[in-house]
């Protein structure tokens, strides 16, 4: 089946909303163009939070989170709240290559974590396993265009801060080199002026100074890693010249193991959670901290109303995210269902929120078209510009190719949680599992815990999405487990 027949039986899945999507279309269009020639080259930030669950947010308006988060909530009062906001992949290298691209793990060929020697001896593949993982590259390349690079072209200062983890392997090989194994795929050879953290590392050796970071000089002992990096972000922003608009992307490593935090916030989350639920309280605490730093900076520099903010994380929690099933690594909602937060003043109504599905690939076209940055020439770019639901979050996207997830790789987070493809239609969320041949379908307006498998409801459904799904495999030449490509064409 060729790909514009692939788009036919997407938009007959979309009960052919042919006409309201073309109106959408030039709506969007008259939008953008009005958009552009009022408004100077504004400001962004992006915040990228490693492993925060949908749930630990507290303005979740969904589920009220266990943890007090009065920043972020500051900043969704503020902004727009998107309550299906989704990583690119369960597991975090993919979905930062797929942020800084616009392009599907997939499509990049970066489709589980860059691993370590620690990682892959784990024994992360069950003894009954039917295939082996599929084959993926350990580095970004640098023929790939990231967002930075087009925003630099654009007259933009740009600035890396944090965990980049598209640069290399088998860290835990070369302890000398500190994370630093490929230099050359540094964040500061793909588009970005200053790189503080980017590196190989998945993880920190210690939150606390010294860091074992080739790419962040220490601190004074038991200086702590997030204060580390937003004091650098904001010491960037404090340094902009001449006005020069600046595109900042802050990378933190928290929440990410080890679970460590500062004594004294540490003490007083003990006395509220108990064992590693009060350290994990405690560096989201921290975290909250820290962006409320950032935003009270914003505003006493006087360029909060000219600046976008962006606060995501790059796959589900690795605790609990009740309500939703499952956790990082798994294609469930709890592995790639993500906070996410969009603020820009001249654009965003406060207090906004908004259901449309979005995705990490998204970002790139949404950058291009709020910093008036001609688009590039690559047409692998899958993302698109969220701009119009900025302006009317009741709007719809235009998509190529719905949402979808590609994780061809064993992770043993749960019985059926790993070596699988995933997709979304309006509500409808299907699950294929490469190894076990099993179709999952789900009704997410009504079963958002994805707990009624209704593929044996809805035969024909459930087989029009997965032929969906490999279709949209093959157009992106997705590298897939043994002969599994070629059994379920």
């Amino acid at each position: 089946m060729r790909w514009k027949n692939n788009i036919m039986i997407f938009y007959q899945l979309k009960y052919s909303y042919k006409l309201t999507l073309f109106f959408s279309l030039v709506l969007s269009m008259s939008q953008t163009w009005a958009f552009n020639k009022v408004l100077k080259k504004p400001n962004v930030v992006i915040i990228n939070v490693d492993d925060l669950g949908w749930n630990d947010v507290q303005y979740n308006p969904n589920k009220k989170s266990p943890f007090h988060t009065p920043n972020i909530s500051k900043l969704a009062s503020e902004g727009m709240v998107f309550t299906n906001a989704y990583a690119s992949s369960p597991v975090c290298s993919p979905t930062r290559g797929a942020l800084v691209t616009g392009k599907s793990p997939a499509r990049l060929k970066i489709t589980t974590y860059i691993p370590d020697w620690i990682a892959w001896n784990v024994n992360r593949r069950p003894e009954d396993a039917r295939y082996s993982d599929a084959d993926m590259i350990y580095q970004l390349p640098l023929q790939e265009v990231t967002f930075a690079e087009v925003l630099k072209k654009n007259g933009y200062q740009t600035a890396f801060f944090g965990k980049w983890h598209l640069a290399g392997a088998d860290e835990h090989f070369y302890p000398e080199a500190k994370g630093s194994i490929k230099p050359q795929f540094h964040p500061d050879k793909q588009g970005f002026d200053i790189n503080i953290g980017g590196c190989a590392k998945g993880f920190p050796s210690s939150y606390f100074s010294p860091y074992e970071n080739a790419t962040i000089p220490d601190g004074p002992d038991g200086e702590y890693l997030t204060d580390r990096l937003t004091d650098e972000l904001i010491n960037f922003i404090k340094g902009i010249k001449n006005d020069s608009p600046f595109c900042a992307y802050l990378n933190y490593y928290t929440v990410h193991t080890p679970l460590q935090a500062k004594d004294e916030v540490l003490k007083k989350m003990e006395e509220k959670y108990e064992g590693k639920t009060a350290a994990y309280a405690a560096m989201i605490h921290i975290l909250d901290q820290n962006i409320g730093e950032i935003l009270n900076t914003l505003d006493e520099l006087n360029i909060a109303e000219n600046t976008l903010l962006v606060f995501t994380s790059d796959n589900g929690g690795l605790f609990d995210n009740t309500p939703l099933r499952s956790i990082k690594g798994t294609v469930f909602e709890g592995g790639i269902r993500v906070p996410g937060i969009v603020r820009f003043p001249p654009l965003v109504k406060p207090g906004g929120v908004c259901d449309e599905p979005i995705i990490s690939t998204d970002l790139f076209p949404t950058l291009l078209d709020i910093t008036h940055t001609p688009h590039c020439a690559d047409k692998e770019v899958e993302g698109v510009s969220i701009v119009p639901l900025l302006k009317n979050p009741k709007a719809t996207l235009i998509r190529d190719i719905p949402l979808f997830w590609h994780f061809p790789h064993y992770h043993e987070k749960e019985k059926y949680g790993d070596m699988a493809g995933a997709l979304r239609v309006d509500n409808w969320k299907y699950i294929h599992f490469y190894d076990k041949g099993e179709d999952l379908l789900f009704d997410l307006s009504n079963d958002l815990a994805e707990n009624n498998n209704c593929a044996r409801e809805h035969p024909d459904r459930t087989e029009q999405m997965r032929r969906l799904l490999f279709q949209v495999l093959k157009q992106t030449h997705a590298s897939m487990p043994k002969n599994i490509l070629t059994k379920n064409q």
